[in-house]
């Protein structure tokens, strides 16, 4: 089986690229751009929690 790839407009993966740069999880971005929901629970758990809890800063 062959799997066809598809064109990406160009700066297109600038955002995801960023993201990752900040350190948010894969699997909360996958989440985010997921139109059926969230599909994170086997990718979490092989990419684990980051170390610096960011997002309960305070």
């Amino acid at each position: 089986m062959t799997q066809e790839k598809t064109p990406v407009a160009d700066g297109a993966t600038e955002p995801v690229m960023e993201m990752l740069s900040e350190h948010i999880p894969l699997s909360l971005i996958m989440d985010m751009a997921s139109p059926d929901g969230p599909h994170s629970a086997e990718l979490l758990a092989a990419e684990g929690l980051p170390d610096d809890e960011w997002w309960n800063q305070g």
